[in-house]
């Protein structure tokens, strides 16, 4: 990695960090800033030193960062903020095959890690910031018809399997109850997460403050054309302006849309983690 590119990274990923979590929207230009600074930075390099090497990382470091963002922004997962800055990562600090585990490899592994627990501690602020709404939500979603029968069919997988405890091997034994438990677990770990969703994510915002990539939750007409719904991946700008016509003429002021967490300083811990340990994998192996 171009080492100037850790000081463009370290500030950009902490500008983006701030913007995701006072107006959760990540500006285009910071985003296009660090694309254009790893790609400006390796043309650089690359032409004082006389070699393709650095201008190759930068291109194949965009390019994993590019699918990689385009898994999880089509998941839902991730806003097309976060996966513009999964871009400018890629390009900043590249992808280069020297023997060792590649440094992005190990930010993107250190993202994945720190982003799985950052994510379940912001959930539980969120369910006990709305306790009340929680609650409700999920006596709501565990009554469902469809929630009902999967979940008596996991109580009679988890019951066959301790039932089976009795006439398995001891070494056994203790495969049989991880998989009970994480049959168990996954089943109200989703519940949990759609009645956090329902209780604090999901709400109705003025048309004029949807920005792009906003989930949309409604299927929205006019004159019979659809505009958005919550199949789209993110609403776009050409979207944005159909609804603001509808409020224009008063046929429609508030739209209801899903608001992910504020998920970039996540990206911001992995790369301090990334800074302070360096390939923490060597200590395991």
């Amino acid at each position: 990695m171009i080492p100037v590119n850790y000081v463009f990274a370290f500030f950009g990923l902490l500008f983006a960090s701030i913007f995701d979590i006072k107006t959760r929207e990540i500006p285009d230009w910071l985003n296009y800033s660090m694309i254009g600074l790893g790609f400006g930075t390796a043309v650089i390099y690359s032409t004082i030193f006389l070699t393709f090497r650095f201008l190759v990382s930068a291109v194949l470091g965009f390019l994993l960062a590019l699918l990689i963002a385009m898994i999880f922004y089509k998941a839902g997962q991730w806003g097309g903020g976060d996966a513009k800055a999964m871009m400018g990562l890629g390009a900043l600090i590249g992808l280069e095959f020297t023997g060792e585990l590649p440094i992005f490899i190990i930010l993107l592994l250190n993202i994945f890690i720190i982003g799985a627990i950052y994510g379940t501690v912001w959930s539980v602020f969120l369910a006990i910031k709305h306790k009340k709404q929680f609650k409700k939500s999920f006596k709501e979603i565990i009554r469902e018809k469809n929630i009902l029968i999967i979940r008596k069919t996991i109580l009679i997988i988890v019951v066959l399997l301790l039932l089976s405890l009795l006439i398995t091997p001891t070494l056994v034994k203790p495969f049989i109850l991880g998989i009970a438990a994480f049959v168990f677990f996954v089943f109200y770990f989703y519940v949990y997460s759609k009645a956090v969703e329902k209780a604090a994510m999901e709400k109705y915002i003025p048309i004029e403050k949807l920005t792009e990539g906003d989930w949309v939750l409604e299927e929205i007409y006019a004159n019979k054309k659809k505009i958005c719904s919550p199949k789209d991946y993110g609403v776009t700008k050409k979207q944005i302006a159909k609804l603001l016509e509808l409020k224009k003429y008063h046929k429609r002021s508030k739209i209801k849309i899903k608001e992910g967490i504020p998920f970039l300083p996540s990206f911001f811990i992995a790369f301090v983690m990334l800074l302070l340990l360096g390939n923490w994998l060597m200590w395991l192996l």
